[in-house]
């Protein structure tokens, strides 16, 4: 399995916790379209983040994980409870 990191830096600029979060919410949604101009082919993908900054700064991005990794982690979200079946 491989993996692919992008990243995005802003240096010297002061932004505010708000700004900070408009612009993680929009790298997001650029980094999902760029796998879907790239024809990426996923399988079972699982797609976790968030742009919380004040819950945990270092968590702050998106991963998508796909195959196994991805089966794997979504059962356990599933085991605890975070899956609503609609």
């Amino acid at each position: 399995m491989s993996r692919n990191e992008f990243r995005f830096v802003v240096d010297g600029v002061d932004l505010s916790i708000e700004q900070q979060t408009l612009i993680a919410t929009e790298i997001q949604k650029a980094g999902l379209a760029a796998l879907r101009t790239a024809d990426a082919k996923l399988v079972s993908p699982l797609t976790l983040g968030h742009r919380n900054l004040k819950l945990r700064p270092e968590w702050n991005g998106l991963w998508v994980i796909d195959g196994p990794l991805a089966e794997e982690l979504g059962q356990r979200i599933n085991d605890f409870g975070f899956w609503i079946q609609r």
